[in-house]
C-alpha cells in the first residue's frame, strides 16, 4: 500500500512533463548560484577552488535532499490528524538539513589558509544561501500544487454539469412514460364503455405528444407553451370526467409573455391530482389550481380532494408517488435555491403550493 501510494506521488509529481519544470527550475537556480561561485572563483588558489566546488556540490546534494524529502515525506503528514507532527517534522528537519551542510563547509574548509570561522559564524555566512534556494523550491512545488488542484476542480465542475444535465434529461424522459401510461390507462376506460370521447382524447393525445416530443427538447421554453400544454391536459382530464363527480377550477394572474421555463415541471402535480383527487368511491370531487406570474416569480398552487378516511387504499396513496418524486428532483437540480415547494396533506385535501424564480 505505502509503495502504491509513493508510486501514485511520483507520478503526480513528475508525470505530465511536471519533471522537465522541476528540471529548468533547478537548472536556473543553481546555474545562477554556480556562475557566482566562478566569479569568486577567479583570484582564488587552486586549493581554495577545489574546496568550493566540493562545497557547492555538496551542499546541492544536501538542498536537494531537504527539497524532496519536504514533498515526498513531510507534506503527506500534513493530512495527520495531529498536525503539530508536520511543523515538528518539518521544522526538525530543515534545521538537520543546516547543520548537516554547515558541518560539511567547516570540515571542508578548516584547512584552507585564512579559514578561522567557528560554526556559528559559518551559520549565519550561509543561512540566506541555505533558506532562499528552499523556499523558492517551496513555492514551486505549492504553485504547482494549486494549478493541479484546479484543474481538479475544473474537472469535478465539468463531471457535476455532465451528471446534472444527464440526471435532469433522464427524468425529463420519465415524464413521457408516466404520462402515457395514465393517459392510455383513460383511453382504455372510454373505450370499454364506447364513449364517443374515445376518438376526441386521442387527438388531444397527439397534440399533447408532439409538445412533449417536439417543443420540449429546449431547456427552457415559453412559460405561455407549457401553460396551454397544461390546459390541454386538463381539457383531455374533463372530457373523461363528468362535471357533476369532478369540479375544476384554474385560474391565471399576471403576464406570462416573454417568461421561460423548464419544460414538463407542471404535468406530474395535475397528474397526481387527477389520479388521486378524482375517486369516484369518495363522492363528489374537486381540483383547484391558482396560477400567479408576477416579474420574476411563478407561484403555482394545486389543491385536490381526498376522502376523510381510507376507501380500499391508505391516505398516503392519494399524495403520488414516483411522478413527485421525479419532478422534486428535477426543481433541485434546474432551480438550485431558486424554487419553493410545499406538499402539505390535509384532513380533506392535498395541498402543492409551488414558487419558481423564473428570471433567467
Amino acid at each position: 500500500m505505502a509503495r502504491f501510494q509513493f508510486k501514485q506521488q511520483l507520478t503526480n509529481s513528475f508525470g505530465h512533463y511536471k519533471w522537465l519544470i522541476h528540471l529548468v527550475f533547478w537548472m536556473l537556480l543553481l546555474g545562477m548560484s554556480f556562475m557566482q561561485l566562478l566569479q569568486t572563483m577567479k583570484s582564488a588558489t587552486e586549493v581554495v577552488k577545489q574546496a568550493q566546488i566540493y562545497a557547492f556540490f555538496t551542499k546541492t546534494v544536501v538542498l536537494l535532499s531537504l527539497s524532496y524529502s519536504f514533498q515526498f515525506l513531510i507534506v503527506p503528514l500534513y493530512s495527520h490528524k495531529r498536525k503539530y507532527l508536520f511543523w515538528v517534522i518539518f521544522l526538525g528537519a530543515v534545521a538537520l538539513a543546516f547543520i548537516i551542510r554547515i558541518l560539511i563547509i567547516k570540515w571542508l574548509t578548516h584547512d584552507l589558509p585564512g579559514a578561522e570561522l567557528d560554526l556559528l559564524q559559518i551559520a549565519y555566512k550561509s543561512v540566506s544561501t541555505f533558506l532562499f534556494p528552499f523556499t523558492f523550491f517551496i513555492a514551486m512545488y505549492y504553485f504547482l500544487d494549486i494549478y493541479d488542484q484546479q484543474k481538479e476542480i475544473q474537472r469535478l465542475i465539468q463531471f457535476k454539469t455532465q451528471k446534472i444535465a444527464l440526471e435532469s434529461n433522464f427524468l425529463k424522459s420519465q415524464v413521457n412514460p408516466h404520462f402515457l401510461f395514465n393517459t392510455l390507462n383513460n383511453i382504455y376506460a372510454l373505450s370499454l364503455r364506447k364513449s364517443a370521447q374515445t376518438a376526441v382524447i386521442i387527438d388531444k393525445l397527439e397534440s399533447l405528444l408532439h409538445y412533449m416530443l417536439y417543443d420540449c427538447k429546449a431547456d427552457l421554453v415559453p412559460l405561455q407553451n407549457e401553460f396551454t400544454f397544461t390546459n390541454s391536459y386538463i381539457a383531455l382530464e374533463k372530457l373523461r370526467h363528468k362535471e357533476d363527480q369532478c369540479v375544476v377550477t384554474v385560474t391565471t394572474k399576471g403576464d406570462i409573455s416573454g417568461k421561460m421555463i423548464a419544460p414538463l415541471l407542471l404535468i406530474n402535480f395535475l397528474e397526481n391530482a387527477f389520479k388521486h383527487g378524482t375517486k369516484t368511491s369518495f363522492g363528489k370531487s374537486w381540483i383547484n389550481l391558482d396560477i400567479e406570474v408576477t416579474d420574476d416569480l411563478m407561484h403555482f398552487r394545486l389543491q385536490n380532494s381526498k376522502p376523510l378516511s381510507a376507501i380500499g387504499q391508505s391516505i398516503q396513496d392519494y399524495q403520488g408517488g414516483i411522478g413527485l418524486k421525479n419532478v422534486e428532483r428535477r426543481l433541485q437540480i434546474l432551480y438550485p435555491e431558486r424554487h419553493s415547494l410545499q406538499m402539505n396533506s390535509l384532513k380533506d385535501r392535498f395541498e402543492i403550493d409551488l414558487t419558481i424564480n423564473i428570471q433567467s
